[in-house]
């Protein structure tokens, strides 16, 4: 009896060490990972929400995602973090975005970030249930966005002059 439980606690201990190995490991996979997006060229650290068409005054929204954006030719590439592999979550065409408008951080917009960051908001053209997308970029992350969108090729991208709050 005495041997059986002692055997049962070692099968018992090199599971629960497995499994912490095994979590341990695909924590520093995702790691490995983050890095090696953020590497790329074009890549930047941002926030991502969904916005659907406005009804009334009611704005269907999604939570506030991180994650790491990278323009790819004429495509913004999304990626969650949590995500282990290496196909973008979300790939936005340059041709359906537009720029709306960028603000700064309002209470109400529950901005994931603090400070130094704008809000940039882009109509997605045949977006479905969302027509639209806010990031949260650093200034400089802005204006790099603002120049790809309007470098499209003619008849690419219909890019709206960016009204300011």
């Amino acid at each position: 009896m005495v041997a059986q439980l002692s055997t049962i606690q070692w099968h018992l201990s090199v599971a629960v060490f497995a499994a912490a190995v095994l979590v341990m490991l695909a924590m520093s996979w995702l790691l490995i990972r983050h890095q090696l997006l953020l590497r790329r060229r074009c890549s930047f650290v941002s926030a991502l929400r969904l916005l659907g068409p406005e009804q009334g005054h009611e704005t269907r929204t999604s939570k506030w995602m991180l994650g790491v954006a990278h323009y790819c030719g004429g495509d913004v590439e999304w990626y969650r973090p949590t995500n282990p592999l290496f196909t973008p979550s979300l790939v936005m065409h340059r041709g359906d975005l537009e720029m709306v408008e960028h603000h700064l951080p309002t209470p109400d917009d529950r901005s994931p970030f603090q400070g130094g960051q704008e809000i940039v908001t882009l109509a997605i053209r045949g977006g479905g249930k969302w027509s639209r997308c806010q990031f949260v970029v650093d200034r400089g992350v802005l204006t790099g966005m603002m120049s790809w969108l309007e470098a499209a090729p003619p008849g690419g991208a219909n890019y709206l002059t960016a009204r300011t709050s």
